[in-house]
Parts: C-alpha cells; sequence; structure tokens
C-alpha cells in the first residue's frame, strides 16, 4: 500500500497522459457509465457550497458547478490542480482549487452543505481518515456522495511493462 507521499508522486507521474487522453475523450467508463450513474443520484445543489475531494483536473466539479452549486476542491497531485485552475481560467465557474490531503482538508468544520468524490476513495492509503474528514466539513444535515471502483474490476495480480522508450510501469 502506498503512503500519501507516494500516492502524489504517482498520480503527478501520470497527470499529464491522464489529462490529454480523458480530455481527449477517451475516459469512456468516466463519461459514458460513472459519471452520469452518480449525476442520476445527486440531489438538487442549486444554490449550495460544496466540496469535490480527489478532483483530478477538475472535469466533474466543473460538471458540479454547472448544476449551480459553489465549489471548492482538493486533489493530492499538484499537477491536476495546475491543470484545474488553468481551466477555471479559461472557463471561469468560481471554483476554488487547492492542493491538499483527502485526509487533511484545510477547511474549518461545518463549512459545506455537501461533499462528492469520485472514484478517489479506493487509491488512497487511509478511507477511513479521509471519510471522517469529510463528515468534518460537513455542515449538519450534508450529505457525502462518492463513487468507487466495484471489486469485480480489480485485476488479482499487477503485471510489470517496459516501455519502448525505457523505463518500467506496474
Amino acid at each position: 500500500m502506498m503512503n500519501e507521499m507516494e500516492l502524489a508522486n504517482y498520480w503527478n507521474s501520470n497527470a499529464p497522459a491522464w489529462i490529454e487522453l480523458s480530455r481527449a475523450g477517451y475516459d469512456i467508463y468516466r463519461d459514458y457509465l460513472n459519471t452520469p450513474a452518480f449525476f442520476n443520484i445527486l440531489p438538487v445543489i442549486k444554490g449550495l457550497k460544496g466540496i469535490d475531494i480527489g478532483c483530478g483536473e477538475g472535469h466533474n466539479t466543473r460538471l458540479l458547478a454547472a448544476q449551480g452549486a459553489t465549489l471548492d476542491a482538493i486533489d493530492i497531485s499538484d499537477l491536476f490542480i495546475e491543470s484545474a485552475q488553468q481551466m477555471e481560467k479559461q472557463f471561469p465557474l468560481g471554483i476554488s482549487y487547492s492542493f491538499a490531503s483527502a485526509t487533511r482538508l484545510p477547511f474549518e468544520n461545518d463549512s459545506f452543505d455537501f461533499a462528492t468524490s469520485f472514484m478517489c476513495l479506493m487509491d488512497l492509503p487511509d478511507q477511513e481518515k479521509a471519510i471522517a474528514e469529510a463528515y468534518r466539513v460537513l455542515k449538519p444535515g450534508g450529505f457525502f456522495q462518492f463513487s468507487i471502483e466495484h471489486p469485480c474490476f480489480k485485476t488479482p495480480y499487477m503485471k510489470k511493462v517496459q516501455h519502448a522508450q525505457g523505463g518500467d510501469q506496474f
């Protein structure tokens, strides 16, 4: 299991390819399965203040803001946050993006009406602490909606692959 520093390094090393490919339309599961299902059960958030935990490059955060919510968003990858901030400058929706850990949210208790986390929690080294943090920053009566990978999609082994340019990846 990775610690948070290793997790940040992992996502930073994958961020450029992830951003390029997902923005080119190659994140099929996100675009046609996970995100539509998530939004299908999302309560009305118009006029509410929310936090998106593990926002990545901000794709789903922007979709939340388009629903009329005011959003703060955090991610452990500074490259994802930089990319999300650049998109916010180009297409402003009033989203505040911050580099932070899901296990140490930089917000006061009772700060948000809702919290979301899209396909993030299953990658964290300490899910319980992240969920406790989400609960801590929620106002009484607020809600936390998240999605995770179904266990049937976890491969039972890892395979080492060598890139044509050299270097290994797991």
